[in-house]
């Protein structure tokens, strides 16, 4: 403890926490405001265990005193809202700890957990501490000596097995609660399945609870652990209540409301002061602060008391307590019931859980410190009833509510109890405002009898209102909050009752930096339980996933590409606004209704959607959307066929729970899918399927048992659009998603031509073998079709099926098979394979020729006059049956040409033959076989080998993008420069013979704007070399902006040890150049026409130094001298063509924006001896200046316009592509083969650099150094 000087020189008691491991000091905002200390303005981040980091805004001076001694010290301290949580973390038992007496502790109350209020760093840490020290023992703290007293610190022993919570760090609950929450909407609410520990708060319930005189329940707090288990509350409770009552001060308005809320508990009798202190009743405080809800018609705040709170035991009030089970509907199904009624109402309980006592002998566990003026003593009071906080209190409050509906007598007022409330929220309604008036009034009168009040109704219809029996017509409101108890900031759904519309409300502050903790906490305050903008939400879960891949950091700035898919999806939101969606989904008279679930699934998620469609006797439609879910795909890669699978599952977890919820007389129900593997899946048996498939297929089929799965194409699937995403500012619009596909809304359904799935090869099959049947019994045409589909080796997939039969083979007869396959046990598999094929590839042809008949005239294979040999082979007739070739040259094998044994067979082929050429690979092909349109699929077969793409390979050609704004705009030279090396040149360490010869190189500065050049001689590759240059460079042309160059990785050859300069220094040479303010950009590696302006120039350099060099050797000031006049003949080069006029000398050259004339030009008279007024001079060169940027924008700037190269565009690289990466310097065999992960569009929108990851790790590349390759389509 120590004291500290406020600004009047006050002294008030302060705790001081010593850490000899922070650099800097700490003061708690609290203190600071009581003490009135001067603030000033910083930025500063701290950062702490596992790098959690927070930021400081102010600091201040604070004057510390020592309390025992004259000591002080005067430091500046950072100001945070907290430096750590109360310490010690518990309380401790002092007689345990043998300190000796006499001693004047720095801290008296060291046992008692309390806040921090200043943190001293190192700075002050070794001023403060003494030489002396006491060891008190073994598991016991240590003494030391310092100027505040001795200071006590280590581990005590304690008795008691609890855990104590770290005090380096504190966890916030509050994002993650807002997580669970999202996570919870996204998902179909289960079933209700009790706990032991829920059942036995059942019981306890049934035992325990009665009814006053009143009617007013009272009910017993449900206990798993003793009362006495908790230590002692008071004085946590007390430090509490003053820091809550410095807070009052401060906010005139937070305190008035605090007051009057204090006031009416009383005034209702909810608490009374405590005027016996001899009770024997077991006490505990509880801490209680404001919660302020500004949405709130009745109650701006809220008391709410935090039972979390821990006692110097460990344990708080709630962790002694039973949670008990959720006893209400779910919010989705409440929704749902909400949607179906014509006419609708709703309330609200006054005051629920106030409405509900405490049993008396308990109430000494629910006691507060409080008092209406600081000049009062503190005072205790006792709560009666309910309080906010406690965790029994939700279960108690919602179970006494339920429990009222078995007094009613009336079916329909019975069950809107049991089912119509979430927690204290009414929404209930029917098909006439009779029935509905007569339902509400019945629920009033029963909740009446028990204190229950329902109050702030509302409803779609008038004569509902008036008709209630305590409905107040002052106190009526337009618009419902349908949100949950959480507060909802980002988006948040309501209901209009005048035009009876749901629509949504966005509420965004989006800070500048966005981090992952940023991302996290906005996504996770969307409220949608119904899913009714679930294209727009499943973008943000999307997003989500991507953050948990990248790894990123919670309070580091998030990559660029994420950050821009972030701001794009914020940017949309406020567009949700405008979207009304109707409440009630049937119309009048209906006489027809059904749902239709429709499933989709993505790589990135999948979805499900429920529709109701309702006609009416007219033979009018309505389509409406009721519900929808999605779910990100797993981290893990699946196939997609699994995903729609995962799909369909979750389109039927969420028709049952609709169904479940609404109690409507439904006609039929339907469900879509556009996977027909899913649909094949669902038809066949599960006991055929792998174990993911069957487990997933068993329940789907036992829920839809007598229910119809369709085909829907996925154009017409609005469930795509819940797997894909939808930006919010298109979502409005769409009709597919808001009321179904078109073939819905005619008066008989016109369902969509279905796929043929009698030969759908189904994966994820399992094969079984009977080894009684045949050969050909047993090598079942879906055993061998899936085999071959399987396959990409014609050879691997005969030796397989050769053994397949070699077994098969075994089990039947003796002696068996053994040893290596003979070439008839490969000839026969041959056959099996080719026989199954064709069966395939010829279905209807094979069963004609079988049957021995003949083709139709109009048959496709009618002029091969096709028949069938002796192994059941469909063969080619033709007209060479007289030749002397062989069977297989005279009546080749028919083979389709899209079927993928053809394929694997060509592919076979073309690697034998050495990659040939397609018309050598078709002639050897039709030695044996003859594939339909052979010459096509040939050359499909070359143009997709990837060994022969990469001798033919192009790289992918983007039209020249448009020029940057630094190369149009012009301030003065050289405000925006690129910068390269030329080189190497021999220069002489001195003149005449035998002198050395050393290299020096040539740095290039260009100006983007009028292209002036500036030389300068470097003598070595170092970055010191090159800094030097810049240094003279800046220094005679004045600081640049910004600064471009090649990367460093581009210089082969000769320039290896420029490439060593640059890769290793270019770090550090950027952040030097940064600390002058200059921006340092680097362009893609191998990719020089990004730096086209700055090679011109390199080249021009060169022109002109070899023709004026030859093969002599200059000195370093000879060697300069040249190059400056090299300088001075570019930089007089015109800019624009030359003008026809013989009596037009004047050219534009960047010169003239240097020094006003080109550098080469003569100079003219002097003009020293004439009169300046004359002259005029000043007004002279304003008006050349003027003159020269005129014809810069009319001359120059036009020149620019033309595109004279890369005019027409290529294809664009997608996510996922296969590339070959370009190397000059590497034959095409030995190129990179890599994937590309990500691509960078420029300011036009197209992208022309890609990040590609190979096997030697991420690169970068323009798209002129790619070579994607071909993707087959098969």
């Amino acid at each position: 403890m120590a004291r500290v000087a406020d600004v009047d020189g006050n002294l008030h008691s302060a705790r001081l926490l010593l850490d000899n491991g922070s650099t800097s000091n700490f003061i708690t905002q609290d203190l600071c405001g009581k003490l009135g200390l001067v603030r000033r303005s910083t930025s500063s981040t701290v950062s702490g265990i596992n790098d959690q980091v927070s930021s400081s805004s102010e600091m201040c001076d604070v004057t510390i005193y020592s309390c025992v001694g004259d000591y002080r010290t005067n430091i500046g301290c950072y100001i945070l809202p907290k430096i750590t949580t109360a310490l010690p973390g518990s309380y401790i038992d002092t007689q345990s700890i043998p300190i000796p007496p006499g001693l004047q502790l720095a801290d008296p109350t060291f046992n008692i957990p309390s806040v921090v209020d200043i943190l001293v760093g190192a700075e002050v840490f070794w001023d403060v501490l003494g030489s002396n020290s006491i060891k008190l023992g073994h598991k016991q703290p240590n003494l030391q000596s310092s100027q505040f007293g001795w200071l006590i610190s280590g581990c005590v022993h304690t008795s008691m097995n609890r855990h104590q919570p770290p005090a380096c760090h504190f966890l916030s609950t509050e994002e993650s609660d807002q997580l669970t929450r999202f996570w919870e909407l996204d998902s179909v609410p289960a079933g209700k399945c009790f706990s032991n520990e829920e059942q036995a708060c059942e019981e306890l319930f049934q035992k325990t609870t009665r009814r006053d005189d009143n009617g007013q329940f009272v009910v017993t707090i449900p206990l798993k652990d003793s009362p006495e288990s908790l230590g002692d509350s008071y004085t946590m409770a007390q430090r509490r209540f003053y820091a809550l009552e410095r807070k009052l001060e401060r906010d005139s308005l937070l305190k008035d409301r605090y007051l009057k809320f204090m006031h009416e508990y009383i005034a209702l009798d909810h608490m009374s002061e405590n005027t016996l202190h001899h009770s024997s009743d077991k006490k505990n405080y509880m801490p209680h602060h404001g919660v302020v809800r500004e949405s709130s018609t009745t109650t701006k705040l809220r008391v709410v008391y935090d039972c979390s709170a821990r006692t110097s035991s460990g344990k708080s009030f709630n962790d002694i307590q039973m949670v008990g089970p959720t006893v209400q509907d779910d919010l989705l199904s409440i929704l749902l019931r909400f949607r179906q009624h014509k006419f609708v109402v709703t309330g609200d309980v006054e005051k629920m859980y106030r409405a509900v006592l405490v049993e008396p002998h308990q109430r000494s566990l629910q006691q507060i410190l409080f008092r209406f003026d600081r000049s009062e003593p503190l005072k205790s009071y006792t709560l009666k009833t309910l309080t906010y906080g406690t965790a029994a209190a939700a279960y108690l409050a919602t179970k006494c509510l339920t429990s009222l509906a078995d007094q009613s007598t009336e079916p329909a007022v019975r069950d809107s109890i049991k089912h119509d409330f979430y927690v204290d929220d009414f929404l209930s309604g029917g098909d006439t405002v009779d029935s509905v008036v007569e339902l509400c009034n019945g629920v009033v009168q029963t909740l009446g009898s028990a204190r229950f009040n329902l109050r702030k109704w509302q409803s779609n219809s008038k004569s509902i209102l008036e008709s209630i029996s305590n409905f107040d017509k002052h106190n009526i409101e337009k618009t419902l909050n349908l949100n949950d108890a959480s507060p909802s900031k980002t988006l948040g759904l309501y209901w209009d009752s005048n035009l009876d519309n749901l629509f949504f409300t966005i509420e965004l502050t989006v800070p500048n930096k966005i981090t992952k903790r940023t991302i996290l906490s906005i996504v996770s305050q969307v409220f949608d339980p119904m899913g009714l903008v679930g294209p727009c939400v499943v973008l943000a879960k999307m997003l989500l996933q991507h953050l948990w891949i990248q790894k990123c950091d919670w309070d580091s700035s998030v990559p660029t590409d994420i950050k821009l898919k972030f701001n794009d999806f914020i940017q949309s939101l406020p567009a949700l606004n405008s979207i009304r969606i109707p409440r009630w989904v049937l119309c009048d008279s209906s006489v027809l209704i059904e749902y239709h679930t429709f499933t989709d699934a993505s790589e990135k998620a999948y979805g499900a959607c429920v529709y109701v469609r309702a006609v009416a006797v007219d033979g009018s439609v309505s389509v409406r959307l009721l519900a929808s879910k999605n779910k990100v795909s797993p981290i893990k890669a699946s196939t997609i066929p699994r995903l729609e699978l995962c799909g369909a599952l979750l389109g039927t977890r969420l028709y049952l729970k609709v169904r479940q919820s609404l109690t409507l007389p439904l006609s039929h129900c339907y469900f879509w899918c556009d996977s027909t593997i899913v649909l094949g899946w669902l038809s066949a048996s599960p006991s055929r399927l792998n174990s993911f498939v069957r487990n997933r297929v068993s329940e789907i089929q036992e829920a839809t048992i007598n229910q119809t799965w369709s085909y829907v194409p996925s154009k017409s699937n609005p469930a795509d659009l819940n797997s894909r995403g939808m930006k919010a500012d298109s979502i409005g619009s769409s009709t597919l998603w808001w009321s179904g596909p078109d073939f819905l809304k005619h008066k008989e359904i016109d369902f969509p031509p279905s796929p043929l799935l009698q030969n759908l090869v189904l994966p994820e099959v399992v094969m079984h073998a009977d080894v009684a049947d045949e050969t050909n019994d047993c090598s079942s045409n879906n055993l061998i079709s899936a085999l071959i589909h399987k396959s990409s080796s014609i050879t691997k997939l005969i030796r397989v099926i050769a053994y397949v039969l070699r077994f098969i083979q075994n089990c039947k007869s003796n002696p068996k098979s053994s040893g290596s396959l003979t070439s008839s046990d490969l000839q026969s598999a041959k056959t099996l394979i080719i026989r199954s094929a064709q069966q395939e590839m010829f279905p209807d042809e094979y069963k004609i020729l079988k049957n021995n008949q003949s083709l139709h005239k109009k048959n496709k294979l009618i002029n091969l006059s096709p028949f069938i040999d002796s192994q059941d082979i469909i063969r080619v007739g033709g007209r060479l049956d007289n030749s002397h070739y062989t069977y297989d040259v005279k009546h080749p094998i028919l083979l389709g040409s899209n079927h993928h044994l053809t394929k694997i067979i060509f592919e076979a082929m073309h690697k034998a033959l050495f990659h040939a050429g397609p018309q050598i690979l078709l002639a050897n092909i039709r030695l044996s076989y003859w594939p339909l349109n052979g010459k096509n699929l040939s050359k499909k077969i070359v143009r997709q080998c990837v060994r022969c793409v990469r001798f033919k390979s192009q790289p992918i050609q983007i039209k020249m993008g448009n020029l940057p704004t630094d190369r149009t705009h012009l301030e003065f030279p050289f405000l925006n420069v690129g910068v390269d090396y030329a080189g190497p040149v021999l220069i002489a360490d001195r003149k005449g013979r035998g002198c050395r010869l050393h290299k020096s190189y040539i740095c290039v500065f260009v100006c983007f704007a009028v292209r002036a050049v500036h030389l300068e001689l470097v003598s070595d590759l170092t970055k010191e070399g090159f800094l030097a240059a810049f240094s003279r460079f800046t220094a005679r042309r004045g600081k640049s902006q910004r600064v471009y160059c090649d990367n460093g990785t581009n210089f082969v050859g000769a320039f290896n040890e420029l490439t060593r300069l640059l890769e290793s220094s270019s770090k550090d040479i950027e952040a030097d150049i940064a600390n002058h303010g200059i921006d340092f950009k680097f362009i893609p590696a191998y990719s020089p026409h990004f730096g086209g302006l700055w090679e011109s120039a390199v080249k021009s350099t060169k022109h002109l130094l070899r023709r004026v060099l030859n093969l002599t050797h200059l000195t370093y000031e000879e060697l300069s001298t040249c190059l400056i006049q090299i300088e001075a003949i570019l930089n007089s080069r015109p800019l624009t063509p030359l003008s026809s006029d013989p009596s037009d000398l004047s050219y534009l050259s960047p010169a003239h924006f240097l020094i006003g004339r080109p550098l080469t030009s003569v100079p003219g008279p002097q003009v020293a001896d004439v009169n300046l007024q004359q002259l005029e001079r000043h007004e002279r060169i304003e008006k050349l200046r003027h003159h020269f940027w005129q014809r810069y924008a009319n001359e120059y700037i036009s020149l620019l316009q033309q595109r004279t190269k890369w005019q027409t565009d290529g294809q664009d690289l997608k996510t996922g592509t296969m590339v070959l990466v370009k190397d000059m310097n590497q034959p095409p065999l030995l190129w990179l083969l890599g994937r590309v992960t990500d691509v960078k569009p420029g300011p036009d929108g197209r992208s022309r650099v890609a990040e590609i990851l190979t096997k030697k790790g991420t690169i970068t590349r323009a798209y002129n150094n790619l070579c994607p390759l071909p993707v087959s389509t098969s």
